[in-house]
């Protein structure tokens, strides 16, 4: 009965321990940095690594939202404060414009592979948070519906996938406060939401 046990105990630590070797694979990345030409502005970024069946596939992320100053594009609120911690707000067409070149707006497969990452979409929002293992640290900022109307500081982030649906729609990627779970969904493409931007890799 006792080497029963033993053994028992003995399997539950050697999967503990495979568990923490996952885990801790899962959250290997290279932390840079990135000035921008256009204002100098630097950002953080992150470079997550893949292992594939042909090698790796790797992807570099801003670690923060964007805020160079897109034509059109504003802060909510329009305050000065909003913009140095959440980064500037943009409709699709501006999103697209803010990230600098030889980077930009993430597909939906580059957030998709982001997202497996960290445990896929139903787990992933709680490690991409301020503050957390991922280091992206994606924030609450909020957004705007056409005409300025504000909404979800504090509540919800949102960011822009580089797929436009239709004439008028786009992708976007929502984390809800207290919610684990990645959302994508489309919205009209005149809303203001945040952006990050991906480096063009070979």
């Amino acid at each position: 009965m006792k080497n029963k046990i033993r053994l028992a105990f003995t399997f539950l630590t050697l999967v503990i321990a495979a568990s923490a070797q996952h885990h801790s694979k899962r959250f290997s990345h290279e932390v840079g940095t990135f000035t921008d030409p256009r204002d100098g502005k630097i950002y953080k970024t992150i470079t997550f690594i893949k292992k594939h069946h042909n090698g790796e596939i790797k992807r570099t992320w801003f670690a923060e939202n964007v805020q160079f100053k897109v034509d059109g594009s504003y802060t909510y609120n329009k305050t000065e404060e909003y913009a140095q911690k959440y980064g500037r707000l943009y409709n699709y067409k501006q999103a697209n414009e803010a990230c600098p070149d030889g980077w930009h707006v993430p597909t939906i497969h580059e957030w998709r592979y982001l997202f497996d990452f960290f445990g896929g979409w139903h787990h992933s929002g709680k490690f991409l948070i301020e503050g957390k293992e991922s280091d992206m640290h994606m924030m609450y900022g909020g957004f705007a519906e056409p005409g300025h109307l504000y909404k979800g500081l504090g509540v919800s982030g949102n960011w822009w996938d580089n797929e436009l649906k239709d004439s008028n729609t786009a992708g976007i990627i929502t984390l809800k406060k207290g919610d684990a779970t990645i959302y994508h969904s489309k919205v009209g493409d005149e809303h203001m939401l945040s952006c990050r931007c991906v480096l063009y890799h070979n």
